[in-house]
């Protein structure tokens, strides 16, 4: 009885809230319009970012009191005024993407999202979802299959590897892609080593990403090797771009294994950027810190990456640390990372450019590199 009689009074309550709320969005109106021809006339005597502070303010009064369509006009009032103020840029939903801001729907879209109803999903998960019953069926089935097929090649000995190859041929080359994508993650290395291969012989421009991860990440050198390979059969005019970037990891064997990649595609572009940091060097000895902080980690964005029955939004993890920073200089075990480190660079520079016979010493590789720059420019 008592829960009847206390949902009769949640009802009534909730018919009053709603009947004052219209009652009051007249006076609000009024209100709003009142404050805003106040500000618009003191507007010539005041500076623009303190007009827009104003005009965003009353645009965060106008929210709290239901007028939605009034206070988006308020906040692009502040805009107007100051293009720069972050706050109306957020309550419009705008993104910043780089050094400019874009609306919402804009900066969905530069990420490679459609918008399918309410909601925004990757345009090869829309382009699954418009499917046909059937044909999303067939697709879930020869995925499960090549699954299977990659899981029985992994752990199965001679004759079921030659069988799993061979079930694998069965099988449409457009229903192989995102498995074979998902393959690159698995614990075999030799089920990472199949998958490069056959990505690269499907040649479809989505498998480049994740074949520039294993590129300089897979412990496997084989596998690495088969990444580049792969990624280079596909073909890209920039890919030489993210094993460039690659170079300025902070970790060495990150480093080291972009050199290798580079030196392995064999794009003469990679020469200058091997030539800096073979050459590239400070004084005082080594460096090291001791870093004691306290780490809360958090998801900042989504980036594309290929998942095992589609493309999925990879969650790129923020962090957000405070500690404190101990400087100390050593010696010893850190030169031999840096040698080991320039032996990398030079090897890689010796089988990209045919130079054997730079030495592996300061300053051959930029006296190397001044001499011959000016005709492989030109060759590219």
């Amino acid at each position: 009885m008592r829960t009847a009689r206390t949902a009769a009074v949640a009802a009534a309550a909730s018919l009053f809230v709603a009947a004052f709320a219209a009652s009051a969005r007249p006076d609000a109106a009024d209100d709003l319009r009142t404050r805003r021809a106040d500000i618009v006339s003191r507007a010539p005597k005041l500076e623009k970012a303190d007009v827009a502070r104003e005009r965003y303010a009353l645009g965060l009064w106008a929210r709290e009191r239901g007028l939605q369509a009034e206070a988006s006009e308020e906040f692009r009032a502040a805009l107007a005024a100051d293009p720069d103020h972050e706050p109306a840029h957020a309550a419009l939903g705008d993104v910043r993407v780089g050094n400019r801001w874009v609306a919402h729907d804009e900066a969905m879209a530069a990420k490679g999202l459609v918008r399918r109803g309410d909601l925004w999903v990757l345009r090869e998960e829309a382009e699954i979802l418009d499917l046909p019953a059937r044909e999303r069926e067939v697709r879930r089935e020869q995925h499960a299959k090549v699954d299977k097929l990659l899981r029985a090649y992994a752990s199965g000995s001679a004759p079921q590897r030659k069988f799993a190859l061979e079930a694998l041929g069965t099988v449409e080359d457009r229903h192989k892609l995102e498995p074979m994508a998902y393959g690159l993650r698995s614990k075999s290395g030799d089920v990472r080593l199949l998958a490069a291969q056959e990505l690269g012989r499907l040649g479809n421009r989505r498998a480049l990403k994740p074949l520039v991860r294993r590129a300089v990440n897979d412990p496997v050198a084989s596998v690495r090797e088969a990444s580049v390979d792969a990624a280079k059969a596909i073909g890209d005019a920039n890919l030489v771009a993210p094993f460039v970037t690659a170079l300025g990891s902070e970790d060495a064997n990150t480093r080291i294994r972009a050199a290798d990649a580079i030196a392995r595609l064999g794009d003469v572009r990679g020469i200058r950027y091997l030539v800096w940091k073979f050459e590239a060097h400070g004084g005082g000895g080594p460096r090291a810190y001791s870093f004691f902080a306290n780490q809360l980690t958090y998801i900042q964005d989504f980036d594309v990456e290929v998942a095992q029955t589609a493309f999925i939004a990879d969650p790129i993890v923020g962090i957000l640390q405070d500690g404190i920073v101990i400087d100390v200089q050593v010696v010893g075990t850190e030169q031999v990372s840096i040698w080991t480190e320039r032996q990398a660079f030079h090897s890689a520079l010796q089988r990209l450019t045919g130079a054997t016979n730079v030495k592996n010493e300061t300053g051959a590789w930029a006296k190397w590199w001044k001499e011959h720059e000016a005709e492989l420019t030109a060759a590219k």
